[in-house]
């Protein structure tokens, strides 16, 4: 993907946070599942599966990012946050591509709804013009 072909603007940056939010609720756990004792769950592969139909109500496979959605994510976890300084405006923006309204993210940072509001469009403005000087340095 030619990131400096794209262009660059406020619409684009959200909608590949909000990519990144929804890969990131697909993807794995960093930790491994404790065992309790000698109780090993028994892992089965899908087409065994199909042979019980209960078990396919209780194990539907769940939706899979693609490739190109998982570099996405890539792109906004690994350069695009590290690139703003503030941390509670990663925080704002991440909770606000996660779907949270303006008063609970206020709530959750511990500042008031317009200035959560200010600092969210400011920061997009911000990472807008930095991603902007990133992408055609490095073309």
């Amino acid at each position: 993907m030619n990131y400096s072909q794209i262009a660059w603007n406020r619409e684009v940056i959200e909608e590949w946070i909000g990519i990144a939010v929804v890969v990131d609720r697909c993807m794995p756990p960093v930790y491994r599942k404790g065992v309790a004792g000698q109780r090993l769950e028994i892992q089965r592969t899908w087409t065994e599966l199909l042979w019980d139909a209960e078990e396919i109500k209780k194990h539907t496979p769940k939706w899979q990012p693609t490739s190109e959605q998982v570099t996405m994510w890539e792109e906004v976890i690994l350069r695009w946050f590290p690139m703003i300084n503030d941390g509670t405006n990663r925080k704002i923006l991440w909770l606000r591509a996660c779907g949270a309204s303006w008063p609970r993210i206020a709530k959750l940072v511990y500042l008031g709804r317009t200035t959560v509001i200010n600092r969210h469009s400011d920061t997009l403005l911000e990472l807008l013009e930095k991603l902007k000087k990133f992408y055609h340095i490095i073309s």
